[in-house]
């Protein structure tokens, strides 16, 4: 709903009711009839699903919802019923919101597309990344620049246009073809085009208010070039041939019925394993997932961290400084019960407060934790005149981790095992001066630390 790249989700199901409408005397003259063995596909369907939810993969869960949905279609009116409603039913996977991982790939091809074009015309530009600077200013080829919004929404109507203009696949796959590349080269042109009119104006600035403004005019422009190249070789209109009408047909009603159930039961599976996992997980957390540092580190008990990372979803939580000597570390552990749904471990957390610290570099590190060997990340934020350098990791059962992805397979491994599991956020932090990324103190804390193994039900939840 607030997103501006997937609104347009809100009329996938009216064009669908365009399209079934528009194939109304095809449906008229089906005989559907339930095609039990496509229930075979449910039981793998409904596990995708499940590893889908534990690795939080939002896109795949949903676009396996769909395919669920399908594969029941496919059940219940039988192969040559559904696949007499392929281009319509195929349709709905448009409801899904997915398409976020082509943006750095959009944002790469903008900005390359851009600087070749003012070179050929003989503008001189520098690039870093995607920032493109001319005599008159700098430009930054932003996320929100990137054209997924209009490639997306091209897509859609590409798709829904071939549809109901062509009845021949070749000329649905050109136009469909049409509509994915024509938006990728117009938004090049389009980052181009503003660049070239702050060069003849004189002035970046005189660009900033108006660029939305002039995209969507463009952008406009080009939906309406799609129009008028596809209708160069759109069909004759005609309807689309049926045979004669005939009053529907579902076989017995009790085959159908009970396709449909079963149907229904088996797509319940991956909902009830998960139920059982929640179950499983609801046990009390432990008392702590890392020993204290040895006896070089005195925590102090009293003392006021600045610093704490943002998140939800822990079932406890701790800050505690350490001293040793002139070095403070501050530490943070985050426990969380696993397996849970939607991975909330590895969701996003801010590493600090952004309203109170910014991020100024991140990176990775080789380190140890107890002499064990770790790539921990890095950031380094700021505020004011304050710098302080944060390395963070995971601890799933004892085993730690800088990488989210291995993170959350070992989530997905406890899944598979069973019972009540314990994964925690470890991040540390200290100050560091003029934001020095080479401070020791984190290497020697770290070093100090040795992880416990998990005693689940050790101590009363919180």
């Amino acid at each position: 709903m607030e997103s501006t790249a997937y609104n347009h989700c809100f009329l996938i199901l009216p064009l669908v009711a365009v399209l079934l409408w528009s194939r109304r005397d095809v449906i008229a003259s089906l005989r559907p009839r339930p095609a039990v063995w496509a229930l075979v596909m449910v039981p793998a369907l409904s596990a995708i699903w499940v590893a889908a939810a534990l690795l939080d993969i939002l896109e795949a869960e949903q676009l396996i919802v769909v395919a669920l949905f399908e594969v029941l279609l496919v059940a219940v009116l039988g192969w040559r019923a559904f696949r007499a409603l392929l281009a319509p039913l195929l349709f709905l996977f448009f409801l899904v919101p997915f398409g976020a991982f082509l943006v750095p790939a959009l944002q790469r091809f903008t900005a390359a597309f851009a600087v070749n074009g003012l070179q050929v015309l003989g503008i001189p530009v520098f690039a870093d990344g995607f920032i493109i600077q001319i005599p008159e200013g700098s430009f930054e080829v932003a996320e929100a620049c990137a054209g997924l919004r209009f490639l997306i929404a091209s897509i859609v109507f590409g798709c829904f246009f071939a549809t109901i203009v062509y009845h021949g696949k070749l000329r649905r796959i050109v136009f469909i073809g049409l509509s994915i590349l024509l938006p990728i080269v117009a938004n090049g042109l389009r980052a181009l085009g503003l660049i070239l009119l702050a060069h003849v104006e004189g002035s970046a600035t005189a660009m900033e208010a108006d660029h939305i403004l002039y995209g969507w005019i463009f952008f406009t422009l080009v939906t309406l070039l799609l129009i008028a190249i596809g209708m160069t070789f759109a069909d004759s209109p005609r309807l689309i041939a049926g045979s004669p009408a005939q009053p529907p047909a579902f076989g017995s009603r009790l085959q159908t019925a009970a396709t449909m159930a079963g149907g229904l039961l088996l797509a319940m599976l991956g909902p009830a394993y998960l139920m059982e996992i929640d179950r499983a997980s609801a046990a009390p957390l432990p008392s702590a997932l890392l020993g204290p540092p040895d006896s070089a580190w005195v925590r102090e008990p009293a003392a006021a961290a600045d610093w704490r990372p943002v998140g939800t979803g822990a079932g406890r939580e701790s800050t505690e400084t350490y001293r040793d000597g002139d070095a403070a570390v501050t530490e943070f552990v985050a426990l969380y019960r696993l397996p849970a749904r939607g991975s909330p471990l590895t969701r996003t957390v801010n590493v600090a407060d952004p309203n109170a610290w910014r991020i100024t570099a991140t990176g990775r590190k080789a380190a140890s934790l107890g002499r064990t060997p770790l790539a921990v990340n890095t950031a380094t934020i700021s505020r004011q005149a304050h710098h302080r350098l944060v390395w963070w990791f995971y601890l799933v059962d004892g085993r730690a981790t800088g990488s989210t992805l291995e993170a959350r397979l070992l989530q997905a491994r406890a899944a598979l095992l069973g019972g009540a599991h314990v994964g925690a956020f470890v991040a540390l932090s200290t100050e560091v001066g003029d934001g020095d990324p080479q401070n020791k103190a984190l290497a020697r804390f770290l070093d100090a630390l040795v992880p416990l193994t998990p005693a689940v039900g050790s101590s009363t939840s919180p």
